[in-house]
């Protein structure tokens, strides 16, 4: 099946499909067509935060598909539309109270960075170097994970400015004295807004509150109050990406929680969907969304069957102990990792953020020369022990469902264990 996949696919495409093909998914398990099975550690790219097929969410979404089909949501309203805006303004941050549709994940940045430009008159949004955003257009010329995934148009793409993601392991900079509290936000100040651009011109910032594909990184504590009022005194928009943080995979509701920081903007995706559709929203305060001139959303943006399925996924993060599970397998995973850390000289930093785990492989622990290939070779290691993890651009990620047992991940973690020894040793 892949070798006649390969033959009409996008060769890109093509090139990047993993060596099996699937037949089903249920809870934190794949099965493939010869028969194999697999612990998901990778959830759909963290789509999928209940577990695959979870029957609830899948009825709500089939019993509004027989009665709907498809209904352009940005033409007429729907039964569906208002529960679903007010229940997320409810869980939301105070300074959020307006929603806007979309599709997907990658839909609410691009909107996101039209509603920065429009509500400031200003052009250009600051991102960070390893933030994922998205690969179409704009979404894609303001993320940098890495430089091929903008390979050939992000000089088509003007108006953004990166700095170096605040990451605690790799961070170029260090606070200065006298400064904000935060190396990043101190080179940000002292020379970005010195040197490169006027803070006159700076629509706002756009950042992940947990940098997800990039390597599972949090800031540091220091940032946020940084970034806040930097953003305060020079007027900027605050757009949290959490596409990938929102609903509980860093063990509260949305990520900038962790930190009480209250966002201009918020663009969600991925698991508000519960596993089962497509859907995706941005949030905005009056400020940065209280206008009219901006036409936005899509003929299949929230589809009453995705309205369906994110009310139903938001029931059950109210009505059952999900994030309460989040947070046993933060701990789960910190206390089996931590001994692979003193027993590999090959893992520079290891990182547990909620569900989100990543381990960094490096060539010498004093360089932090990054080891792909050993990260490649652990992850297919781990795929041939029958575990599913990701091998991202910079470290090897774990995102498990968010209701999977901390028993399950502890034997996913003595799978890494033995694909790591087994790496090391060599063919």
């Amino acid at each position: 099946m892949l070798e006649r996949l390969g033959s009409v696919l996008y060769p890109g495409l093509a090139h990047d499909l993993g060596p099996f093909v699937i037949c089903r998914k249920s809870g934190y398990e794949v099965e493939d067509v010869d028969g194999n099975v697999f612990l998901d550690m990778i959830s759909g790219m963290a789509s999928v935060p209940l577990g695959a097929g979870r029957s609830d969410i899948t009825d709500a979404a089939v019993d509004a598909l027989r009665r709907y089909g498809n209904e352009d949501a940005h033409y007429f309203a729907h039964e569906y539309m208002l529960p679903l805006a007010e229940a997320l303004v409810r869980l939301a941050p105070s300074s959020l109270t307006r929603v806007d549709i979309s599709l997907n994940g990658t839909e609410s940045v691009e909107t996101a960075i039209r509603f920065m430009r429009r509500a400031t008159g200003r052009p250009i949004v600051i991102g960070f170097m390893g933030g994922y955003h998205g690969e179409a257009g704009t979404a894609g010329a303001v993320g940098a994970e890495t430089s091929d995934l903008s390979f050939g148009y992000r000089a088509l793409m003007p108006g953004f400015v990166h700095v170096p993601y605040p990451n605690p392991y790799r961070s170029p900079f260090r606070p200065r004295s006298g400064g904000t509290g935060d190396g990043t936000v101190d080179y940000l100040r002292d020379h970005v807004l010195h040197h490169v651009v006027d803070p006159r011109e700076v629509a706002g910032v756009l950042i992940e509150p947990v940098m997800g594909s990039g390597g599972c990184v949090a800031p540091p504590d220091a940032f946020w109050p940084a970034l806040v009022e930097l953003c305060r005194e020079f007027d900027l928009l605050l757009c949290a990406d959490e596409v990938k943080t929102g609903f509980g995979r860093t063990g509260t509701m949305f990520a900038v929680e962790r930190w009480g920081v209250e966002p201009d903007l918020m663009a969600l995706g991925k698991a508000m969907g519960g596993g089962v559709m497509p859907i995706g929203a941005l949030l905005g305060s009056e400020r940065a969304m209280g206008f009219d001139d901006v036409s936005t959303g899509s003929t299949w943006s929230w589809l009453p069957a995705a309205c369906a399925a994110a009310l139903e996924t938001i029931r059950i993060f109210e009505d059952e102990p999900i994030l309460e599970n989040v947070r046993a397998l933060e701990t789960t995973a910190s206390d089996a990792l931590a001994p692979l850390g003193e027993r590999y000289a090959c893992i520079g930093d290891l990182r547990v953020v909620g569900c989100f785990i990543a381990i960094e492989f490096v060539k010498d622990r004093e360089t932090k020369e990054r080891d792909l290939g050993l990260m490649d070779r652990v992850t297919l290691g781990c795929l041939r022990r029958g575990l599913l993890a990701d091998a991202s651009t910079t470290s090897l990620n774990l995102q498990p469902s968010l209701v999977t047992p901390p028993d399950v991940l502890e034997r996913a973690i003595g799978i890494l264990d033995a694909a790591i020894a087994d790496a090391l040793a060599g063919p």
